[in-house]
């Protein structure tokens, strides 16, 4: 990744970036985390871009029950975004994430942009692999490989497994139940991230840090960690379908787990089991909007089906 890295900052450097890049890594992890980096370096280090809310640099996902990147959200919002001039009167980032989700219409309708990107239009693909996108456009961006997936730490992992073997019924007063108990993990994850900001900066004598910076430090801390805690429970949720409609020649991501995840994916559809996945990237926007955890998981763990 320091190469990778290295080799991007010397093209930036020298005015001559690529016209796309393709980030292919853990589209919610080390894929984010090198997108972010970009954004740094053509726009500067602000909280805006790991909060994902500055206004050169929007973030597109795939929306809808389909979860595709559909022709509509091509030709209405990422496309006209391309198009229009920086509201900085720089560089513009267009972060598309989950490339592999475009269907044939909006492929053809981005293919034209991404040939000629308009002047200082920065396009970042970002996929978890190469598998299924789309051979044309591959060959239009330059590859970047964002490294392996993270690991959740102790002993938040082993919290977090115990919370999701243990969900042995559904009800609302046991949703709320586990609800707290997550939001107590990702509540701690905030104490740590203040702790290790003030411990750095004591490291450091003679640093003063302003509260706005302070604080971005600490949320780009929690926001790490949180994202592999959400990474946990998709790979839960996954192991749930590979289950429900493999059976026991199923491979599992918690293969220990196997006996608890069958007894659970018993008690649901594969429909709704499919659910969680857009139930969850749901629940991760609103964590990204800054919206409490204690607002927002008691709704979702009533969705989630665990």
């Amino acid at each position: 990744m320091d190469a990778v890295r290295e080799n991007l900052r010397r093209a930036f450097e020298g005015g001559r970036p690529a016209q796309a890049y393709l980030i292919v890594g853990p589209v919610r992890q080390e894929g984010q985390e090198l997108a972010e980096w970009i954004g740094t370096q053509l726009l500067g280090d602000t909280p805006s871009i790991s909060a994902h809310t500055h206004p050169d640099m929007p973030w597109f996902a795939p929306e809808k029950k389909s979860r595709l990147i559909d022709v509509e959200m091509m030709t209405e919002r990422i496309l006209p975004f391309a198009q229009q001039s920086a509201l900085s009167g720089g560089w513009k980032v267009c972060v598309i994430a989950s490339v592999d989700r475009f269907n044939d219409s909006s492929a053809n309708a981005f293919l034209k942009t991404l040939e000629e990107p308009p002047p200082k239009t920065l396009f970042l693909l970002l996929a978890d692999s190469l598998a299924d996108i789309l051979p044309t456009i591959i060959s239009r961006c330059q590859v970047l490989n964002a490294g392996g997936t993270r690991k959740l730490e102790e002993p938040w992992l082993s919290e977090a497994l115990a919370i999701l073997s243990g969900v042995d019924e559904k009800s609302a007063l046991l949703d709320t139940v586990r609800a707290d108990q997550f939001c107590e993990i990702i509540n701690d994850m905030r104490s740590r991230a203040e702790k290790d900001v003030k411990a750095e900066k004591k490291a450091e004598e003679g640093l003063e840090l302003d509260k706005e910076y302070y604080d971005a430090l600490v949320e780009a801390k929690t926001k790490a960690w949180r994202a592999d805690l959400l990474l946990v429970i998709e790979h839960w949720m996954q192991d749930l379908v590979r289950i429900k409609a493999s059976g026991d020649s199923a491979t599992l991501t918690f293969e220990p787990y196997r006996t608890t995840l069958a007894q659970r994916a018993a008690h649901y559809s594969l429909a709704k089991l499919l659910e969680n996945q857009t139930n969850l990237e749901s629940f991760a926007e609103q964590l990204d909007r800054y919206i409490k955890p204690e607002q927002v998981l008691p709704y979702w763990m009533d969705r989630f089906f665990l």
